[in-house]
Order: structure tokens, then C-alpha cells, then sequence
């Protein structure tokens, strides 16, 4: 500690006053008449006198009064402001971070959460800050720093229960940054929640400034049983005249081990009109799965949930989706020689998510009016095409259909030619013959690209096992664009980007000619994903999760194939019906799902129900579900207190008179000392009120 004016201690010389008051004090003699004194003797009488301190209460109360105005105007401060926010004193910077993730909605915790915060602002004092920040897996500042309680008040009035996750990493980080810029000499963090165990896995880094008080709330109950819909299953089974549709829900059950079973029902929903219901019964911590009984779909797109009955938290008890009708993607195989098209033929036909429509067609007889409502065309080994076709097939492509290219036995370097040559990363060269080895295999497949993500995962797909006899290379390097290699570095498998379309090739052939890749279990699968990607398919949700971030375009082409394009505004209406205007002109129509229910699309100018474009479904994260409890201790354990080295060293470059303005400790003795000198000052008129009574 140091002092702006030291000289003041010269003052200490006050304290002799108390003293010199106390030890001069004397009790009043009293004077008694006497008529006369000469029948008196005198005897000789010896006079001591004694100098002792009285009242020593009264006397400690005026020397530390005394002392303390002394200290006050020598105006102390600490040199380094950690000490500084160490000390008791001083204005106090409050930061509340309230979680208002779905899970607050079980029984009434958001609103004790609310009163609380309230009862915290309005202990605040007058030369006190306060700010509000609001977190789940995201967080916000709605206030920061405020010194006017009815404002902040009226900013946590206003505070609503979201649809998003824990997450207490945000929120406090924002606090972090709140009492990082934060002046006043005492900081407060208070987190109000319910303190759910998946909200924090201990790896945030969060780190509050030494000194910084972290004070949690916890809101939770003593019960945390809670029932939810975690999952929901479509099973769609093509019919005679239409689809049937089989809903199958997933219902678990958490809560204390030893806790009781609950039975409740669960409803299936299409429109606004209950199709079936059942009832189920759960022991704490299980799950069991009910399938609903088979119906048929109705034409045209179709809204569903499946229901809980109500417990103490009613927004995981719902689960919605759209039925979308069938979908499918139309397919033109222009054949070279030899008509070797058969197995992707069967492979396509069996496709049922999207459907292929195939048609196929001898090169000689491809015409340009084939490519009218095609998404893609494979050229099957064709040896060549005229100008005319080349030309025609270009400007499909360049507007967004995709091409397929197999060079087989009948390609050539010159099979594609003019035009033709922009669709190919390079010209077609001479063929590699791998009988003698007994074939090649595939060593290298991009299983980030859609065509091979399918096969990603374990026991999902094995194409080790093909063999390839025969593959045509490349007549140049290739680098960019290969999603497969052969065993030794020769391409199988390319893309390339012409306009707004995308162009695959296939250096070898799509039959048991030069390969027996269509004899394993992976060419069906194989068949299916080079054709999506090729026609840029994107399967339609039939519902998201909150947090995510939907594309639009899909939907959007969906449901305007068959109708005028869009060339208006797009109104998206939420399940809370707040309005999202998207122009036309958009590149990619994003839409942040931040709430539950159903989403509605529809041009400007159309409105009431019936007249939307397309409707999407959003649905909770099951996570939040499982409501068990952390203990508030292990979080404060965990957030790390640093340093303020940088800031120590900022405090170091300050003259002495900012760093005492800064802190302002003299003006807290000043008030402690004439709180002192009004208790001296009572205390010295009972004194001496006892005094003339007792005389």
C-alpha cells in the first residue's frame, strides 16, 4: 500500500488530544458550609494525586475516529490491482448469467431464475454496475453494465425460454469479458441454472481474473425424472395406388435409479387430426420403441407428430416431421456399341430413395429434345457424337445437369472432341491391361465426397474385393477433382465443374467386361450415389434439428418443378410466426432453426393456410432431455482464476494520483470515521447524563 499525501500523518499528533481530555478530567468537588473551624485541631494531611484513564470505550472511539481521518486524507491506494480487487472495498461490478435453455422449463425454473436475478439488481448500490448476460449453447449480452436497477430489471422481465442446449462455456466467457473491462475495484459473477451435467464437461477454458467472485444459483429441484420422444422412424412401403407410411418413436425415460415407473400415452398426428394412440409404461432410465400401425399416405406434402401426455417438462414431448412425396431423378443413357447398359439399368430401377426414371438411347439416335426434364446423362462408352449432339449436351450441362462419362473400349482420344474436350480434366488415353496380375483394385476412394460418404463408416461397403482387368488413363496428369485411384495411381474416378452443372468420369466400365465391379454388393449403392451427386440430389428432410442451419434451395426446387418458378419474395414464417423476408435474387436461402414446430414457406403476396410453398420441421435436440444434475462446486473448482500480469504492468505505467482515483479508499474510512464520531457523540451524552443523575 502506498499514499498520495503522506504529509497528512503529521495529523497523528491529534491523538494526543483524546488523551490529554481523559487524563486532565477531574470530578467536581462539592463545597460544604461550615460555621466555623476554630474549635477544630488541625491534623497535617498528605495529598496525592492520581492521573488515570477513564471511560476507555469512549476514549477508543475518539483515537480511531481520529486515526481514521487521518489515514483518509493521506488518500492510500494499492500499487498493484490485484490487491486492489482483492479488498473488500469498492464499487462492484454484477454480472448475471441467466440460462434460459429449454430444460429451465421443467416445473417453474425460469421464473425463480428471473426473481432471483431481480432480487440481485435491486441490492445493488448507487455507484454499482450490473449486466445480464443470457446463455445456452450460445449466449448474449442484453445489457452490460448499467447502473439503473429499473432497466435492468425490465431487460430480465423480458427474458423467454428458448429451444436451444446447455452450454456453460459462452455465457461465462462473455462474463469474462464483461470484468475484464470492467474499472470498479470488486467483481461478481452469478450463474442462475439448473445445472445440468451435459452443460459442462470441465474443457471450456474459461479463466476469470484473480479477485473475481463466481457465485452459482442453483435452480434445479429435488426431482429430475423427465420423459421424452428421442427419436422417430419413417418407413415408407410403396403401394398399388399410394405409399404406406410406418411410424415407429423412441421413448426413454430418465430419472433417479431408484425411482417410480410412469405410464403415460402417446399420440400419432397427421394434420391436425389424431390417427392412433397407445399407452406405455417406463422404469427409470430405459427406453422402448412403439410402432404405430401402418397407413396410407396422403397426396401431396403432409405434416405429422407424435405426443406425449404432459409432465413437468412438456417440450420434449412432441416430435415432428413432413412427409414429403416420392422424389425422383431422371436418367438418359445415350449406349455406344455393344449395348452394355443392363446392370446400371437394374441397379437404378430398384432405386427407391429418390426413384430413377431411365430411359435409354442408341448414340446415333440421341436427339436434343431428350435432354428436355433430365437431371442426368450417362455416356456409356460412346465412341462419338456429332457437333450438334456435343453442342446440345454442353449447354445442359452448363445449366446444371450432370453427366456421367464411362470410357470404355469404344472411347477414344478422339471420341470427344471440340466442345466436348471442357468436360474432361484430360483427353482419354491408352488402355492399362491388368489381366496378367490378376487385375487391379481400388486404393484410394474420397469418402468426403458424396458419392463414396456412404461407405465411410464400418461394415458399410468394401470394394477391395473388385477387380479391374482393363482401365483407360489419362493422357496428362491429373490432380484436382479424383475421388478414386486405382492400386497403382492411375484415376478411376474424376469431377470437374462445367458451369452449373458437374461432369463424372469413369475410366473403366459400368459391366462385367473390363471389370467385375457390378457382381459385388457395393455396385447398387455405388450405382445410386454416382448418379445423386451428379444431379447435385439433396433428399428433402423430413425434419431438423434446433441449431442447425437449413438450405432453402432444396426445398424451394421441389416444390416449384411443376410450378412458375420463384420469382418473388420468400416468407418464411416460424413456429412462433416471426417473419423472414429472402429476396429471389438470394445465392443460398440459409435459415437458422432457433425454434420448434413448423416452418412455412410461401411467396410474397400469398397468404392464409394452404398457400405455402413448402413446410419444414424442427424438432428439439435430445440431449437437453436428460436433466441430471452437476454439482454447482465442481463448475466454480473448474473455471480457472489467472493472473492479471498485463494488467499489473498497466497499473505500473499510471502516475499515483490516477491509480488512487481509480480505487477511492479514502472516501470509505472518511465514512467509517464519521460513523465513529456520531457513536462517540451518543455515547458521550449518556456518559454524562449518568453522571448528573448519580450526583
Amino acid at each position: 500500500m502506498n499514499f498520495l499525501t503522506p504529509a497528512f500523518f503529521l495529523g497523528a499528533l491529534a491523538l494526543a488530544i483524546p488523551v490529554i481530555v481523559h487524563l486532565t478530567h477531574r470530578e467536581k468537588k462539592d463545597v460544604v458550609d461550615f460555621p466555623s473551624l476554630m474549635f477544630l485541631r488541625r491534623i497535617p494531611y498528605r495529598s496525592v494525586r492520581r492521573q488515570k484513564l477513564r471511560h476507555l470505550l469512549l476514549f477508543a472511539l475518539r483515537c480511531l475516529a481520529l486515526l481514521l481521518i487521518v489515514l483518509a486524507f493521506s488518500r492510500p491506494f494499492f500499487e498493484s490491482e490485484v490487491v486492489a480487487t482483492n479488498a473488500p472495498l469498492g464499487p462492484r461490478e454484477l454480472v448475471l448469467v441467466v440460462d434460459h435453455s429449454y430444460s429451465m422449463g421443467y416445473e417453474d425454473r425460469l421464473a425463480r431464475a428471473k426473481a432471483e436475478a431481480r432480487r440481485l439488481v435491486d441490492g445493488l448500490g448507487p455507484d454499482e454496475l450490473g449486466s445480464v448476460v443470457l446463455v445456452s449453447d450460445r449466449a448474449e449480452i442484453l445489457l452490460q453494465s448499467s447502473a439503473d436497477p429499473a432497466e435492468l430489471a425490465a431487460v430480465i422481465d423480458g427474458i423467454e425460454l428458448s429451444a436451444r442446449t446447455t452450454r456453460f462455456g459462452p455465457g461465462l466467457k462473455l462474463a469474462q469479458k464483461i470484468v475484464d473491462e470492467s474499472e470498479l475495484s470488486r467483481k461478481e459473477v452469478v450463474l442462475l441454472s439448473d445445472f445440468q451435467r451435459l452443460g459442462w464437461d470441465g474443457d471450456e477454458d474459461v479463466w476469470l481474473p484473480t479477485g473475481t467472485t463466481l457465485t452459482p444459483v442453483d435452480l434445479g429441484t429435488g426431482s429430475w425424472d423427465n420423459l421424452t420422444i428421442t427419436g422417430v422412424v419413417l418407413e415408407r412401403e410403396p403401394a398399388a395406388a399410394r405409399e404406406r407410411l410406418t411410424v415407429s418413436a423412441r421413448v426413454t425415460y430418465k430419472g433417479p435409479i431408484d425411482g417410480e415407473p410412469v405410464s403415460t400415452s402417446i399420440a400419432l398426428e397427421l394434420g391436425a387430426r389424431s390417427l392412433q394412440n397407445k399407452n406405455v409404461e417406463l422404469a427409470p432410465n430405459s427406453s422402448t420403441t412403439i410402432s404405430f400401425d401402418p397407413f396410407t399416405l396422403p397426396s401431396g406434402l403432409s405434416r405429422g407428430s407424435v405426443r406425449l401426455g404432459d409432465d413437468k417438462l412438456n417440450a420434449d414431448n412432441a416430435y415432428h416431421f413432413v412427409l414429403w412425396p416420392g422424389q425422383s431423378i431422371s436418367v438418359l443413357v445415350i449406349e455406344g456399341p455393344g449395348q452394355r447398359s443392363l446392370y446400371v439399368d437394374r441397379a437404378l430401377s430398384i432405386g427407391d430413395r429418390p426413384s430413377f426414371r431411365i430411359d435409354r438411347k442408341p448414340s446415333g439416335q440421341f436427339r436434343a429434345s431428350d435432354l428436355s426434364g433430365r437431371e442426368v446423362v450417362i455416356l456409356n462408352d460412346v465412341r462419338s457424337l456429332g457437333a450438334a449432339q456435343l453442342s446440345e449436351v454442353s449447354r445442359f450441362v452448363s445449366e446444371g445437369g450432370g453427366l456421367i462419362v464411362v470410357l470404355g473400349e469404344a472411347s477414344r482420344p478422339d471420341s470427344l472432341a471440340g466442345e466436348a474436350r471442357a468436360w474432361l480434366p484430360a483427353l482419354p488415353g491408352p488402355v492399362v491391361d491388368r489381366a496378367r496380375d490378376w487385375g487391379g483394385t481400388l486404393s484410394y476412394l474420397d469418402y468426403g465426397s458424396p458419392v463414396f460418404d456412404v461407405f465411410s463408416a464400418p461394415h458399410s461397403g468394401d470394394f477391395s474385393p473388385a477387380k479391374f482387368f482393363r482401365y483407360r488413363t489419362f493422357d496428362a496428369p491429373v490432380s484436382e477433382g479424383v475421388l478414386a485411384r486405382f492400386d497403382d495411381g492411375a484415376v478411376a474416378l474424376a469431377e470437374k465443374r462445367v458451369g452449373e452443372g458437374r461432369v463424372l468420369v469413369w475410366t473403366s466400365t459400368l459391366d462385367t467386361f473390363w471389370n467385375d465391379l457390378a457382381r459385388q454388393p457395393v455396385f447398387l449403392p455405388f450405382a445410386h450415389q454416382l448418379v445423386k451427386h451428379a444431379a447435385g440430389y439433396a433428399e428433402a428432410s423430413s425434419w431438423h434439428t434446433v441449431g442447425e442451419v437449413a438450405d432453402l434451395s432444396r426445398y424451394v426446387e421441389l416444390a416449384v418443378v411443376d410450378a412458375q418458378p420463384l420469382d418473388s419474395e420468400l416468407i418464411v414464417t416460424s413456429p412462433l410466426s416471426e417473419r423472414t423476408i429472402m429476396p429471389p435474387s438470394s445465392e443460398r436461402l440459409l435459415l437458422p432453426i432457433d425454434e420448434q414446430g413448423f416452418y412455412e414457406l410461401r411467396r410474397a403476396g400469398s397468404s392464409g393456410r394452404g398457400q405455402e410453398l413448402v413446410s419444414l420441421a424442427s424438432n428439439l435436440d435430445a440431449l437437453e432431455s436428460d436433466l441430471a444434475p452437476l454439482d454447482p462446486e465442481e463448475l466454480v473448482a473448474s473455471v480457472g482464476l489467472r493472473e492479471r500480469v498485463a494488467e499489473d504492468a498497466e497499473a505500473q505505467s499510471r502516475t499515483p494520483a490516477e491509480q488512487e482515483s481509480r480505487q477511492g479508499f479514502w472516501w470509505y474510512l472518511l465514512v467509517v470515521a464519521l460513523a465513529l464520531l456520531v457513536a462517540e457523540t451518543i455515547l458521550s451524552n449518556r456518559l454524562s447524563r449518568a453522571t448528573t443523575a448519580v450526583a
